[in-house]
Formats: structure tokens, C-alpha cells, sequence
């Protein structure tokens, strides 16, 4: 369970950096995330095998899915998302032996640290990793109609898009998503963690409301209809399986 909230921790925390830090010192900031994320394994592990593998993991984890979940396309398309999924349910399934640690919460007594790490990466998974797996599934639905142009694709290590064009996409369709997705996410899976279900419920038809004008408005190509469902249920799904990886944790824990 600790191998699997560091894996997702370091995605996260080096996703929040690539995506907010000016390019000057944007790998810098990574490194620092990683070397934080590797030491912080090794603190936990029990022995030095164990040590080894919580620290080298998440750095190897972290770095192939910088490498392969771009900003502007995802190479391997959703090959990164199935790699990773399989990644943390192995890690929780088997992780090498750590140290019997806890952490005081409130007045709730002592929680597990492998709880708390597991919470924790869930939910900087939730920010923006969750952002560029939900930009891919738009960009892989992303098919010319009548007389547009195709989207380009880039190969693993092939030259970028035109940045002009990428950017004035994502203006057009993705910006708003990146702060209010991740927000989303994080209610989503603290209600469903509260078992607050009839809210849950409600925030996803608040939603479908407010997006309804503008999805009427596009009758003809029905566009922004197939955008919503996309984007909306790829979104939704990541918080599921965040929040059942952290259940499933607190329900093994007892």
C-alpha cells in the first residue's frame, strides 16, 4: 500500500511542477520532487531491500510517465494510464515490508502512515496527472469532420506541434477543465469517502445542468455533447478509482 501512494504521489507532485513551474527550473523542481518522494520511501522501508525498491520505484514510475504522458499528446496514448493502473494495484496488492508507523489525526487517535500516504498521492494524482489522462481521451476522440484539418500526431521522441495551434485548442475547450476537474475529483472522492452518495448524485446532475446551454446551442456537429460525456466520464472514473484504492486500503487496515 505504501509503494502504491509514493508511485502516485511522485506522478503527481512532478505533474504539478512540469505543468506550474517556469521552464527555467522546471527540472529542477522535478528532481527535487522525486529525491523527496525516493527518500521518504527509503525512511519507511524495513529493511534495506525494501528501502531500495520503495525509493528507486516511484522515481522510475514518475519518469516514465513523464515521458510519455506530454503535454501536448500522449505518444503511447492511454498506455501510460493501463501501465500505471496495473502498477498500483500490484504494489498494493504485494509491497516490500516498511516500518509500523503512525500519524496522529485530531482527536481520532493514530492513523496508519500507509493510509496517509496512500490519501495523499490519490489525491495529487487527482490534480493534474488526472488532467492530462482526461486531455488524452479528448484528443484520441478528437476525429476531423467534413473539411477540418486532422489533428497531427507526435511520435515518442518526434518533433513537438505547433505550439500556437495547441495553444489556441486547449483555450478553446480545455482551459476551464484544468482547475475545475481536478476540484471536482477531490469533492467527488471526499463525499464518496463520507458515503454522502445523494450528493455525489447531485453535483453530477448540477453539472450536466449548467453544461446543458451550451451543448444545445451545438445541433449541428454535437461537438460539445461528445466533449462532456468524454471528458466528464474519464474524469468521474479516475476519482472512483482513487477513492476505492484508498477504501480498499482503510478497509484492509480495519
Amino acid at each position: 500500500m505504501e509503494l502504491t501512494g509514493l508511485v502516485l504521489a511522485a506522478i503527481g507532485g512532478a505533474d504539478l511542477v512540469r505543468a506550474g513551474a517556469p521552464h527555467r527550473v522546471r527540472a529542477a523542481g522535478v528532481t527535487v520532487v522525486l529525491i523527496a518522494i525516493a527518500l521518504a520511501g527509503a525512511a519507511i522501508g524495513a529493511d534495506p531491500v525494501s528501502s531500495l525498491l520503495l525509493a528507486l520505484v516511484p522515481a522510475a514510475a514518475a519518469l516514465g510517465w513523464l515521458v510519455t504522458m506530454r503535454a501536448d499528446h500522449s505518444p503511447l496514448g492511454f498506455l501510460p494510464v493501463v501501465f500505471l493502473g496495473a502498477l498500483a494495484l500490484g504494489a498494493f496488492a504485494w509491497s516490500p515490508a516498511t516500518i509500523d508507523a503512525t500519524a496522529r489525526w485530531g482527536g481520532r487517535g493514530a492513523v496508519p502512515v500507509a493510509l496517509v500516504l496512500l490519501a495523499f498521492g490519490g489525491a495529487l494524482f487527482l490534480l493534474e496527472s488526472s488532467n492530462r489522462v482526461v486531455r488524452t481521451a479528448l484528443r484520441t476522440e478528437d476525429v476531423p469532420a467534413d473539411g477540418d484539418e486532422a489533428p497531427g500526431r507526435r511520435r515518442l521522441f518526434g518533433p513537438r506541434p505547433d505550439a500556437e495551434a495547441v495553444s489556441s485548442r486547449d483555450v478553446h475547450t480545455l482551459r476551464g477543465g484544468r482547475l475545475i476537474g481536478p476540484l471536482e475529483r477531490l469533492v467527488l472522492g471526499g463525499l464518496l469517502l463520507a458515503g454522502a452518495y445523494p450528493v455525489v448524485a447531485a453535483l453530477i446532475a448540477a453539472k450536466g445542468i449548467v453544461r446543458f446551454p451550451e451543448i444545445s446551442r451545438d445541433r449541428d456537429r454535437g461537438t460539445q455533447a461528445e466533449y462532456f460525456l468524454v471528458g466528464s466520464m474519464v474524469s468521474w472514473a479516475l476519482a472512483l478509482a482513487t477513492t476505492a484504492l484508498v477504501w480498499l486500503g482503510s478497509a484492509s487496515l480495519g
